[in-house]
C-alpha cells in the first residue's frame, strides 16, 4: 500500500471557522459592549490582557467543549479565532484564566451578572414569562471551597455543590444561576436569589413561576405573594402527614374529561403547620395499575381507607384561579428544565472548571450560562429547524468548519470549507446574519 506523502504549510488553519457565527450574535446582541461597560477586574500591568478578551476566550472555550481551564490552551494557536474576535494577543493560558477568575468575589459576581443578564432579557420579546426554578447537584473530586457532603443521589457520600437555576420556559434560556454549598437545601438562600431574579426581569413581566417540592416553603410563597405585583406560582407540595390527612378527608373528586379520563381532581383551602394564612391546594389522583395497587397495600401508606390505596396522589399549592386540570397540565410542562440541566452538564460542562475558590468558580459557572444563552439566541435566530438541537449537533453543523484567512487588498476574507448541501445550508445562515440588526429581539411567538 502506498503511503500518502506528508508536507507542511505555514498557512494558519482553524477547525472552528463557524465560530464566526457565534461572534456575530454575541456582538450584534450588544453583549460585548455591555461587558465593556461593566466594572471587570483589570490587569495589574500595561502588558496585561484585556478582561473582555479573556471572557470572550472563556466563552469560546465553553462552546467548543472544554471542561477545564487547561483545555482552553487549544485556542492559543488558533489565529483564525483570534482574528475573528480581533484579540490583540493570543488566547490566555490556563494560569492567566485562573488569576483572572481569582479576582471575582461575591460583591463582584452580584454586580456583574445581573446587569449582563438584564441586557440579554431586556431584548427578549415575551410579554409574560413562565419561569421554572430548579436545583441540581454537581459532584466535586478535589478540595473546592464549600464542596461538602449533602444530598447527592448519583454519588452518595461524595462532596458536591448544589446550584439553583432559573429558566425562562418561553425561550429556553437561563435567567439567573447561583452556585451554593453542597449541604444547601433546595430552598436555601432563595430570598436573595429571587431578589436578584427580579433585578434581571421586572415582576410585571413574569406570568408564572413553577417549582418542585424542594421549594415548598412558606417563606418562598410569601416572597412571591408580597411583591408589589404579586407573582402567580405553582409549587408541587410535599406529602406531609397533615396534608395527607386533609386529602383523605376530601369527597368532591371530579373527572374533567368524563369517564374516559383516569385523572381525578379536587381542591381545598389548606394551612400548613407554620403558615400564617391558608392557600389553595389542588390535588390530582390517578388509579394505580393492579400490580402497583397490591404493592401499595403491602406498604400500607393509606391503611385507614382501603379505597385510597388504589391511587397515586399529586398536590400543588398555587395562588392561580385556573382550573385544577389546567394547573396540573401547566405544571407538567416544567419538565423541560430537567432537559436543559442535562444539556448544561453534558455539553456546557457546568460541572467542570472546578477552581478552588468558591466565588471564582461561581463566576466561571455564571459565564457558562451566558455562553449557553448566546447559543440559544444563535439557534432561534439563525438555525431554522422544527427540532431543538443540542450544542453537539450545532457544533457539527455550523461551527466545526475548516477555515483560513486570506487577504484581498486591504481587507481579509474568512474562507470556509464546505460543499454541496452543507454549503447551501451555511450560505442561508450567513445571509440571515447579515440581516440581523443591532440589538435585535427574539420572540417566542
Amino acid at each position: 500500500m502506498q503511503n500518502i506523502p506528508v508536507d507542511f504549510t505555514s498557512k494558519k488553519i482553524s477547525p472552528w471557522g463557524g465560530i464566526h457565527l457565534f461572534h456575530s450574535v454575541y456582538e450584534r446582541y450588544g453583549i460585548q459592549n455591555k461587558l465593556r461597560d461593566l466594572d471587570l477586574p483589570q490587569p495589574g500591568s500595561n502588558r496585561g490582557l484585556d478582561p473582555v478578551a479573556v471572557i470572550e476566550s472563556f466563552l469560546v472555550s465553553v462552546v467548543l467543549g472544554d471542561r477545564r481551564l487547561a483545555h482552553s490552551g487549544m485556542l492559543r494557536s488558533d489565529e483564525v479565532i483570534q482574528e475573528i474576535f480581533k484579540w490583540k494577543h493570543a488566547s490566555p493560558s490556563a494560569s492567566t484564566f485562573s488569576r483572572f477568575f481569582q479576582r471575582f468575589d461575591k460583591e463582584l459576581n452580584d454586580s456583574i451578572f445581573p446587569a449582563l443578564q438584564r441586557k440579554i432579557f431586556d431584548q427578549v420579546q415575551v410579554k409574560k414569562m413562565t419561569i421554572d426554578i430548579d436545583s441540581t447537584v454537581i459532584t466535586r473530586y478535589g478540595t473546592q471551597e464549600y464542596a461538602t457532603k449533602g444530598y447527592n443521589p448519583e454519588k452518595r457520600g461524595k462532596v458536591s455543590h448544589h446550584p439553583v437555576i432559573a429558566f425562562c420556559d418561553d425561550v429556553k434560556m437561563v435567567i439567573n444561576a447561583w452556585m451554593r454549598s453542597g449541604d444547601s437545601h433546595s430552598s436555601t438562600d432563595m430570598k436573595g436569589f429571587l431578589d436578584e431574579l427580579f433585578q434581571i426581569v421586572d415582576t410585571e413581566r413574569i406570568g408564572m413561576i413553577r417549582m418542585d417540592s424542594g421549594f415548598y416553603s412558606d417563606q418562598i410563597m410569601s416572597e412571591l405573594e408580597n411583591q408589589q405585583v404579586p407573582i402567580t406560582y405553582i409549587i408541587k407540595a410535599k406529602m406531609t402527614t397533615k396534608l395527607k390527612a386533609s386529602i383523605m378527608s376530601q369527597s368532591g373528586w371530579h373527572k374533567p374529561g368524563g369517564k374516559l379520563n383516569d385523572l381525578e381532581y379536587t381542591e381545598f383551602e389548606y394551612k400548613g403547620t407554620s403558615w400564617k394564612d391558608s392557600r389553595r391546594m389542588v390535588v390530582c389522583r390517578i388509579k394505580k395499575k393492579e400490580s402497583d395497587a397490591n404493592t401499595s397495600r403491602q406498604r400500607l401508606i393509606f391503611s385507614e381507607i382501603e379505597e385510597q390505596e388504589s391511587y397515586e396522589y399529586y398536590a400543588f399549592v398555587t395562588n392561580s384561579a385556573l382550573s385544577c386540570s389546567l394547573i396540573h397540565t401547566i405544571y407538567k410542562k416544567r419538565g423541560d428544565c430537567e432537559n436543559i440541566i442535562k444539556e448544561l452538564k453534558y455539553d456546557y460542562s457546568i460541572d467542570g472548571f472546578a477552581l478552588q475558590g468558591f466565588y471564582p468558580m461561581e463566576a466561571a459557572f455564571r459565564f457558562i450560562m451566558v455562553a449557553f444563552n448566546i447559543m440559544v439566541i444563535f439557534k432561534q435566530s439563525l438555525v431554522t429547524s422544527k427540532h431543538s438541537h443540542r450544542l453537539s449537533t450545532i457544533k457539527f453543523q455550523c461551527i466545526a468548519l475548516g477555515s483560513y484567512i486570506v487577504r484581498n487588498g486591504r481587507s481579509k476574507i474568512l474562507k470556509l470549507s464546505a460543499e454541496g448541501k452543507r454549503r447551501h445550508f451555511l450560505e442561508k445562515i450567513f445571509e440571515k446574519v447579515e440581516l440581523l440588526p443591532p440589538n435585535f429581539k427574539i420572540s417566542n411567538a
